[in-house]
């Protein structure tokens, strides 16, 4: 039998936090202390727009931190502003627009038409549409993402090796073109390993709600599927409980390293490396109005396996990442 190692508290904790975002006023803008001035000024004004918590202790947190660690290897000076909510976007990006800052990151795929829409209106000025492939043809807007197709590609291979019951699903809260990519990954992924693997995906509503990603988990473990893969922020400790509470049910994390919070059902996990991409979108690293994947080779994904997963699995895992730092495996970036 698992031992579950996580409880009630957890859950708790989770419930409180949201239930502060929910409660959350209007954003206001937070300059940052700017890194050592130079006589010249600052050689960037960076503002990054997030839609959640700069302490999700997930792509929020990751990202702001990237921004961070750019502005201490160069001068720059910052801006964030958190808990964007849909309704505010344009008027937030306008008002950075407004204010001089010359790089402007709007954090996640749900800023698109806002972004598009205030960067026509700005031309002399650079944004930066995060998590993302789609620049709309706007000349001074850049897209950039971390490489979801070789994130899922490696979790297909963990999970290919794993599934007794030849049943994989992943758990997200919406669709946004890199979760249809990585999703097409982890299919392809699946069909190596010699089994006729069914695969399905389920979107939630929500990124962050621990009970709606739990309910599904256990509504596809009910249905026979042995091997999870969330691809979520705070609410995949709902998916996490859901297998400890299950018999037989693994998870295959993404986005971060899940086994330390159960490290008895996690046999390895996808990692996005969210820090990076922070970091090249406010370094200026990335402004050329097109789009960037940052893949295996750029250090925008890595991975960790754990002892659930078997030799064979293991080995699959390394031959796979060789063959996407080489190109030699044909996986869409």
């Amino acid at each position: 039998m698992k031992k579950k190692q996580l409880i009630f508290g957890i859950l708790l904790i989770f419930a409180m936090a949201l239930g502060a975002c929910q409660q959350a006023p209007t954003p206001t803008a937070v300059v940052e202390e700017q890194a050592p001035a130079e006589e010249q000024g600052p050689e960037h004004r960076v503002a990054m727009v997030l839609p959640g918590l700069k302490t999700d202790e997930a792509f929020n947190q990751y990202t702001y931190e990237g921004m961070l660690r750019a502005a201490e290897d160069h001068n720059i000076e910052t801006a964030y502003v958190e808990e964007v909510a849909q309704d505010e976007q344009v008027e937030v990006i306008r008002q950075f627009a407004q204010d001089g800052y010359d790089i402007i990151i709007g954090q996640g795929g749900q800023f698109g038409e806002a972004l598009m829409t205030v960067a026509k209106e700005f031309p002399d000025q650079n944004f930066v549409f995060s998590v993302a492939t789609d620049t709309g043809g706007v000349p001074n807007l850049t897209a950039a993402t971390v490489s979801y197709s070789h994130a899922g590609y490696m979790a297909g291979v963990m999970a290919c090796h794993t599934t007794q019951a030849n049943k994989v699903a992943m758990i997200l809260g919406e669709w946004y073109d890199p979760h249809r990519q990585m999703e097409a990954s982890i299919k392809q992924a699946l069909t190596t390993c010699g089994k006729d693997i069914e695969f399905t995906s389920v979107a939630t509503g929500s990124w962050s709600d621990v009970n709606k990603a739990r309910e599904a988990s256990l509504a596809l473990v009910a249905d026979g599927y042995d091997v999870l893969i969330p691809c979520l922020d705070a609410a995949y400790v709902g998916v996490l409980t859901a297998a400890q509470d299950s018999e037989g049910v693994w998870i295959v994390g993404t986005v971060i390293d899940m086994a330390p919070v159960a490290p008895d059902v996690v046999v390895g996990s996808a990692l996005f490396n969210w820090n990076e991409l922070g970091y090249q979108e406010a370094a200026g690293m990335l402004l050329d109005g097109k789009t960037h994947i940052l893949g295996i080779a750029e250090n925008g994904i890595s991975y960790v396996t754990n002892d659930l997963l078997s030799a064979e699995g293991k080995a699959a895992v390394e031959e796979a990442v060789a063959g996407l730092k080489s190109g030699e495996l044909d996986v869409a970036p």
